[in-house]
């Protein structure tokens, strides 16, 4: 585990790899087993959580993405997706894997290849999840970047999962 200390001020947008997109709203002391401590308050679109301000778990976290970084991540959508593992626990394991990284791009080829299963067979309950999750949370981060209405976003997303789809059944 990565610990280092926080360097997140008020107004910071941070994305949290299960929360998501969220902006730090402020500093704020809680009590925690007995202790006084000091925990940024991190506002998403969901709701509220509480990061410790003395030491973060940077390996769960990042500072939001650019939108050169949005547009190489619908890059990656848009390819042809590639198959997930047949086998459940091997599969299983790598979309936790991937819920887990806050990176950007892991996510953004999760998002494709498990719309490349769904157009073959049906997702699982966990892929679904998974699926519905990681859509989410690109979303909210891609409409922070550009101040844009998540609808409007959902329908350029959905766009670059059908091109992804259309390359699977030319190359059939």
């Amino acid at each position: 585990m990565n610990i280092q200390p926080a360097t997140f001020s008020k107004g910071d947008w941070i994305v949290h790899a299960r929360y998501g997109v969220g902006q730090v709203k402020g500093l704020e002391k809680k009590e925690l087993e007995g202790e006084k401590k000091l925990f940024f308050k991190v506002k998403t679109f969901d709701g509220v959580y509480w990061l410790s301000a003395v030491r973060t778990d940077a390996e769960h976290i990042r500072p939001i993405t650019s939108e050169n970084q949005i547009k190489r991540a619908l890059t990656i959508i848009r390819r042809p997706p590639k198959e997930l593992p047949e086998n459940h626990t091997l599969r299983h394991k790598l979309v936790i894997e991937t819920l887990k990284d806050p990176s950007l791009y892991p996510k953004a080829r999760m998002i494709r290849d498990l719309n490349g299963k769904q157009y073959e067979t049906k997702l699982n309950f966990t892929e679904e999840d998974a699926f519905l999750m990681l859509k989410k949370q690109l979303l909210n981060e891609w409409s922070v970047i550009q101040d844009t209405d998540r609808s409007i976003l959902e329908k350029k997303l959905d766009q670059a999962l059908e091109t992804s789809i259309e390359k699977i059944t030319a190359e059939a």
